[in-house]
């Protein structure tokens, strides 16, 4: 089998970009000749959303799964689409097209400041961020008669009403967001979107809600406050961010220590350098591939990185630290030495159990109906890979690899997690990541 080292299709992603820039488009041509009168009349208003709009992305967090949110920025321009009335300031009466225009601006900006900082953004994701503000828009500035932002200025309609319409609307504006991102990632990460979905939504679901109810809060606090609402508003998401930045920071000490101790075999003189974070790498990209969730995803890669650490009871090293050449009662000793060591942290339950299981071959699975967690047939898949190939992205030991692995196809590995390494495989990935870690050495 010779590997295609081909880029997956990334269809969605251009379809999400060439959307944004229509959309950006349409907001020009759609103000017109009034563009200039607007920009004059709203300057002091403009000027202060795009700041906070570019500052917001600016100030980007990372959550504990690796993805970036901006959560302020994302607050910042729903705020846009809702606001109107403002004391000492006009009226923010402008069409759904100029609301993108200013939100594009902003996220124009921080794009130009990240590049200049070498931290370039994606510009995919800020393009799903433009078409999520211009539903929204349109939804809240010209669906209806009346409209729900004309709804505001009348005193007929119950302010609490015009709340719960607001935050539904900024609602469906950021699930559109997180689905399109959801589908780039997908395409990205060969995830299936659905479990792409299901991630999204559920890791950067407390931060929505905060952002749903910041933009209808805004817009409710203008009329008092002018300008003043917005920065007002935020202090609430300003703290929550703060609280999931050091939850992350808590999830990266924690793999950092996890990592730290995989390096035990390392210094020992039992595997090779860097082979458990190869494996850690290869074994989360098949999780991915396979639609795992982001806590299974976690647990995989400690459980990937500690896999070998059984290996420090032996008295002789076997050689290259290769376990798939070893004989299976010494597999399974090493893998039961681990997961002992693994629980005495008592926080790692799964973590040791996808260490036990990763010697069990899945015939046992198939025959006997025997409980292998899929993180652990996905180690040893991985594992069996890396062993073979230790590590290089020649063709000719990954082709080996590939062949010795089907050989085990149905009896030893899973065919669902070599079906998906051989998807990363003809992918590349696999080979960047043998190639990056070679050059470490």
């Amino acid at each position: 089998m010779t590997p295609l080292f081909r880029r997956p299709g990334r269809m969605l992603t251009t379809l999400v970009l060439v959307t944004g820039a229509l959309v950006v488009l349409s907001g020009i041509l759609g103000s017109g000749w009034a563009l200039p009168t607007l920009l004059s009349t709203h300057r002091d208003t403009f000027l202060v959303f795009v700041a906070l709009v570019a500052a917001g992305e600016l100030a980007r967090t990372r959550m504990p799964s690796g993805r970036e949110s901006a959560p302020l920025s994302a607050a910042t321009a729903m705020a846009v689409v809702f606001v109107g009335p403002i004391a000492g300031e006009p009226p923010l009466d402008i069409p759904s097209g100029l609301v993108v225009l200013v939100v594009t601006t902003g996220l124009g900006l921080a794009v130009v400041v990240r590049r200049v900082r070498h931290h370039p953004a994606g510009v995919s994701a800020l393009a799903a961020r433009v078409v999520g503000v211009w539903a929204a828009a349109v939804l809240a500035r010209d669906w209806g008669q009346p409209t729900l932002w004309a709804m505001q200025s009348e005193a007929s309609v119950p302010r609490a009403s015009v709340a719960v319409g607001m935050a539904l609307v900024a609602a469906a504006g950021l699930v559109l967001e997180s689905v399109l991102v959801a589908g780039i990632r997908s395409e990205r990460q060969r995830t299936p979107w659905s479990a792409a979905v299901r991630d999204e939504l559920g890791e950067v679901a407390p931060l929505t809600a905060a952002v749903v109810v910041t933009g209808p809060m805004v817009a409710l606090m203008a009329p008092e406050l002018g300008l003043l609402a917005l920065p007002v508003a935020l202090v609430p998401l300003a703290m929550a961010y703060a609280a999931v930045q050091q939850y992350a920071r808590n999830r990266a000490t924690n793999r950092q220590l996890i990592a730290t101790l995989s390096h035990l075999t390392e210094h020992g003189g039992y595997t090779p350098v860097h082979h458990a974070e190869r494996v850690a790498q290869v074994s989360v990209r098949i999780g991915r591939v396979l639609g795992l969730s982001e806590r299974t995803l976690r647990d995989l890669e400690y459980a990937a990185l500690l896999h070998d650490l059984g290996q420090i009871s032996l008295l002789d090293p076997i050689p290259d630290g290769a376990t798939v050449l070893a004989a299976p009662a010494d597999q399974r000793s090493i893998a039961l030495e681990g997961g002992r060591i693994i629980r005495r942290a008592e926080i790692f339950e799964d973590v040791a159990d996808y260490v036990e299981g990763q010697t069990i071959p899945y015939r046992m699975v198939r025959e006997l109906g025997e409980d292998v967690p899929m993180a652990s047939r996905i180690i040893k898949c991985a594992n069996a890979y890396d062993d073979l190939t230790g590590g290089s992205s020649d063709p000719a030991l990954v082709d080996a690899a590939m062949e010795r692995i089907h050989l085990g196809l149905g009896y030893e590995y899973d065919p669902d997690v070599v079906d998906a390494l051989t998807r990363i495989v003809e992918d590349g990935a696999v080979g960047r990541v043998g190639e990056r870690r070679a050059g470490a050495r």
